[in-house]
């Protein structure tokens, strides 16, 4: 009798020590994203904003994990998430971000235009065309390996900023030739700064020249997240199929 109750008693200690770890391991996950790409993700008196959190909620919701977004400068970010302290969303893919990180299946497809003042517009059919220019963008960013190749190759010169804001007042003063910036972002901030809204006639988009990559939830191969990754697909792919999923991302669903 004596032996069954300690065996009991063991058995019990076992299950709590299991139900303990698994809290640690599913209850919170971090995540780092960007703290100036809105509506992406931004800081609203200090608290995530924009559709990245709002996916994530509702996705909560659906793998039982509890997401912790950390919106960081984006240079910040990807480095947090590289040394293994987090996973990274609105992360794109590369051949050599693969080696080091595992990828959820797209989130959504993120959609960028080169703008330009209109006394500076020009034709635009391949990368070649942007031979000699100045390109301002993101900080830490990419947009796939043709782009990213191309400016290795010195096609063109990148300029990398973690203001939205100053990349179009560059642009406007003639510091360099071309902003990368979301549609939506660049509306948004034309219409929150009023140097910008007064000049807002003198930009325009470079026609057919949109970029679009896909943008995915990754984590370091050393976190060995799979089982989470696994869970965060399951939810996506279902509420990818509903119209919850259009009214969440807007203008940036596919």
């Amino acid at each position: 009798m004596m032996f069954a109750q300690r065996a009991l008693r063991m058995i019990v200690v076992i299950v709590l020590i299991s139900l303990t770890s698994w809290r640690v391991q599913a209850g919170e996950i971090v995540v780092y994203g960007g703290e100036a790409f809105k509506p992406q993700s931004y800081l609203e008196n200090g608290v995530p904003a924009g559709i990245i959190p709002k996916l994530f909620q509702r996705l909560s919701q659906d793998t039982g994990d509890h997401y912790k977004l950390v919106l960081l400068p984006w240079k910040r970010a990807v480095g947090e998430s590289t040394a293994g302290n987090g996973g990274i969303t609105s992360f794109t893919k590369t051949v050599e971000r693969t080696k080091v990180f595992d990828y959820s299946e797209p989130i959504f497809r993120n959609k960028v235009q080169l703008i330009v003042l209109k006394e500076k517009v020009f034709t635009f059919k391949t990368l070649a065309d942007l031979k000699g220019k100045v390109i301002g963008l993101p900080l830490g960013s990419s947009f796939g390996d043709a782009f990213d190749q191309a400016a290795r190759d010195e096609i063109f010169v990148t300029e990398a900023d973690n203001n939205q804001v100053s990349r179009i007042k560059k642009l406007l003063l003639g510091r360099i030739d071309v902003a990368v910036i979301g549609t939506v972002s660049f509306n948004q901030v034309i219409a929150s700064d009023p140097a910008l809204y007064v000049n807002r006639r003198k930009f325009t988009f470079i026609p057919n020249a949109g970029i679009e990559d896909n943008m995915y939830l990754a984590f370091p191969k050393s976190m060995q997240m799979g089982p989470a990754i696994r869970r965060f697909n399951r939810a996506l792919v279902a509420l990818k199929k509903t119209k919850e999923y259009q009214d969440i991302v807007g203008g940036y669903a596919n």
